[in-house]
């Protein structure tokens, strides 16, 4: 594990992943990350690319310059979450780690990427950022997102529905699984309004994820109701935003912004006809951010 941290927290990151394991509170010592031992989801925090979600038919259609394509396997949230990561530079507040393809990657994606995952602590928060760089000499196509599971047992309240998320009201979209296929999503939206406060329940998420699209409030605080402990969670360039927890005993919820989406029953398996699809012209680079505020 890679250790960094400032007076009031310790942050531990895997190479494997570049995955956040664990963010302590020096001062509470609260751990607010989920650490993925027990229930059914072993990871923390994985890392989301080239694609999220599920895949249909499993594979995606590539453009590789003027008519050429390729079609090659892809598995759910991509493979960016089960790598092993290049430590490119660790200081006592900073970590940055980076992918690139090798021989495993490129049976699966064909473009010459360049993935880096930055961690910077400032007092109490936690900056997660990644840099997407285009080292091909084609356009490429890709999504990227995050997937944090933050650990619901503050002080030893394992108790889920103690726990809430504090939106600012607004409308929305939300989209819905598919019914009949339910690894995928259903194209056309429900809008909503998005309450104030969400006490979160198990039977909330029987039908899995939540999945937001629309929002322009980016920040959202995860409290607990019996301490004045919690998270304030702001994203960017990730405009769709999927809450998730399983419904085992697991005392998690996964605050997921994502600048891209799983697949649609009716969908494509053409890479550029995916919604939310991140494209760079050669050399071109885009930074995507999160910011967790621990307090």
């Amino acid at each position: 594990m890679v250790k960094i941290e400032s007076k009031k927290l310790v942050v531990l990151i895997n190479k494997f992943g570049a995955e956040l394991k664990s963010v302590v509170n020096k001062e509470s010592g609260i751990e607010y990350i989920w650490p993925g031992l027990e229930g059914s989801f072993k990871k923390s925090a994985p890392n989301l690319f080239p694609f999220i979600g599920n895949i249909l038919k499993g594979e995606i259609d590539y453009p590789l310059g003027k008519n050429e394509r390729v079609v090659l396997p892809m598995t759910k949230h991509g493979f960016a979450r089960d790598l092993d990561y290049e430590i490119l530079e660790v200081t006592e507040t900073t970590a940055k780690f980076e992918l690139k393809p090798n021989h495993y990657t490129k049976e699966r994606y064909p473009y010459n990427f360049s993935l880096i995952v930055e961690y910077i602590i400032d007092e109490d928060a936690l900056h997660h950022n990644y840099l997407v760089k285009n080292n091909d000499v084609v356009e490429m196509y890709y999504h990227i997102g995050g997937h944090t599971a933050f650990y619901c047992n503050y002080n030893g309240d394992k108790n889920f529905e103690d726990y809430y998320l504090e939106f600012k009201e607004e409308s929305c979209k939300m989209y819905k699984i598919d019914e009949e296929n339910n690894s995928f999503l259903a194209d056309v939206p429900e809008n909503i309004t998005v309450s104030k406060k969400i006490v979160l329940s198990k039977e909330m998420f029987a039908k899995d994820a939540l999945v937001f699209d629309g929002l322009k409030n980016t920040t959202i605080k995860l409290k607990h109701s019996k301490s004045n402990h919690g998270v304030e969670f702001t994203f960017e360039n990730l405009p769709v935003l999927t809450l998730w927890t399983n419904t085992d005993s697991s005392e998690f919820i996964c605050l997921e912004p994502w600048a891209g989406i799983t697949d649609f029953t009716n969908g494509t398996n053409k890479v550029e006809d995916k919604k939310e699809i991140q494209k760079l012209n050669t050399n071109e680079q885009k930074k995507y951010s999160q910011i967790m505020k621990f307090y």
